[in-house]
């Protein structure tokens, strides 16, 4: 749940089907004599009608025209069916568990509030995260560098309010999915990434980046975040930044990363391999990620544990928005966070929540929901610099510079455990020292290499600026 200026706000019911969501075994797919039949997944469904007669189950993502053509392994083999209620799912997900052509069978989260807690530019001054580090990320200071423009950014969550009078200069627009709910959250995540540089409001960290959304709500009554990651993937390129503004529970466990639902790891998995820079949300839940058990009993997030998994996004946790910054109570924790941002004071766009006025503003905005944007911004700002140079960073590059020991520390690390917060000009100054340090470093190693015979001088070379050692021809 959220928090906006110390209070904690009232989610409204929300009526959504309940799914037992079902990964099948490689195995599974084959047919008698192992080879892959024409419907590959019916021999499951005739199996589990042996033990559920009275279940209907479907591909898990069939409802999602544009994705049937681009569904790959392991895609092909989520399946899942509607439960009269969370018991009754919970019991079919028990009964599934033990089959010999089931990996994993668990109880979809379905909709989870949202992880929040709570110069021409007016609102411009109030933004201290937009400053140097210790305090903040030195943003202002990488605008002399760049403003994010050449970079995608895509947020993934609910609901937003795209003609605030700070956002539609951005042209923002949906890839796909209902624009349906908490549209004062999305907006205040928008603003801190994308506010326009104009003479209302605040300024986005990086202004100048490609906007778009992508919500959760695949129809007014689905809701798919795996389905919504795949189709953000599709419209998106290398190199561009995907936030997934959401957070799930676990049967007791609340406020959860939304990666601890197996579809929704493969989905990441597989855009991150395509070389978009995913960063999520570590939730609000106050948990300990390292203690955390997943339906088939494995610590998935502990980092330290042979279960750990990665899908290669860039979790984020929240912090105190005074220097030195301490970890908020509510923020989840443990080895498996990267960074964190502010998980409060933060000044931006709409009321953090359930408002849609397109002239409303915030002091108030935080959580994780609010730490995750400061860091999808800079993770905007270093690919944007990086883009022409010659081309932009990997996503676990991103990663392991947003991670590094240049970065800001928390107050304790040792028992925050929510990683670091960028400081971009640390990171981008060292970026630079290397880049200038490699034509001598190639240099002198290629006149070693010379020495040693490995390059062959005969009858001679010729220093060539940025070619290095080329032999003379002798004719």
């Amino acid at each position: 749940m959220a928090i906006i200026y110390g209070q904690e706000p009232q989610a409204e019911p929300i009526n959504a089907e309940v799914r037992v969501v079902v990964k099948l075994t490689e195995r599974a797919m084959q047919g008698p004599a192992g080879e892959r039949t024409q419907d590959t997944r019916s021999r499951a469904f005739t199996e589990f009608s042996r033990v559920l007669p009275n279940a209907a189950f479907r591909g898990y993502f069939d409802e999602e025209r544009e994705l049937r053509a681009a569904v790959r392994p392991p895609f092909n083999r989520y399946v899942t069916m509607t439960a009269p209620n969370r018991d009754a799912a919970l019991e079919i997900a028990r009964r599934l568990q033990g089959h010999e052509l089931v990996e994993e069978a668990y109880v979809e989260s379905g909709p989870v509030p949202p992880p929040v807690n709570d110069s021409d530019d007016p609102r411009s001054g109030n933004q201290d995260y937009l400053n140097a580090a210790p305090d903040g990320i030195d943003a202002r200071w990488t605008w002399s560098l760049t403003n994010g423009s050449g970079i995608g950014f895509v947020d993934l969550e609910r609901g937003w309010t795209l003609n605030h009078e700070d956002l539609v200069g951005a042209g923002i627009t949906v890839i796909s999915g209902v624009n349906q709910d908490y549209h004062g959250h999305g907006t205040s995540v928008l603003g801190e990434v994308v506010a326009v540089d104009n003479t209302k409001g605040g300024v986005g960290i990086a202004p100048g980046a490609t906007c778009r959304v992508v919500s959760q709500w695949r129809t007014a009554t689905s809701y798919n975040t795996a389905a919504a990651i795949l189709s953000a993937g599709l419209a998106m390129s290398r190199g561009d930044v995907l936030l997934l503004e959401a957070q799930t529970t676990v049967g007791s466990q609340q406020k959860l990363p939304v990666e601890v639902e197996t579809a929704v790891f493969d989905a990441i998995r597989q855009v991150t391999d395509d070389g978009i820079v995913v960063i999520e949300a570590a939730g609000n839940g106050g948990h300990d990620l390292d203690a955390f058990v997943n339906a088939n009993n494995r610590r998935v997030l502990n980092r330290n544990h042979a279960d750990f998994r990665d899908s290669g996004a860039i979790m984020v946790g929240a912090a105190s928005s005074n220097a030195p910054h301490a970890r908020l109570s509510f923020s989840c924790f443990g080895s498996r966070i990267d960074c964190f941002g502010w998980g409060e004071n933060i000044d931006t766009t709409g009321d953090g929540w359930q408002g849609n006025a397109t002239n409303t503003y915030t002091a108030g905005f935080g959580g994780t929901s609010g730490a995750s944007p400061m860091i999808a911004g800079a993770a905007v700002l270093l690919q944007s610099w990086r883009r022409n140079r010659p081309k932009v960073y990997s996503p676990d590059t991103v990663r392991d510079l947003l991670s590094s020991s240049l970065n800001t520390p928390s107050d304790n690390p040792a028992s925050d455990r929510i990683g670091v917060m960028p400081n971009l000009r640390a990171v981008i100054e060292a970026e630079i020292a290397k880049d200038r340090w490699k034509p001598v470093q190639d240099k002198y190693l290629s006149l070693v290499y010379i020495l040693f015979g490995i390059i062959d001088d005969a009858p001679g070379v010729v220093w060539i600026p940025g070619k290095g050692p080329v032999p003379v021809d002798p004719g």
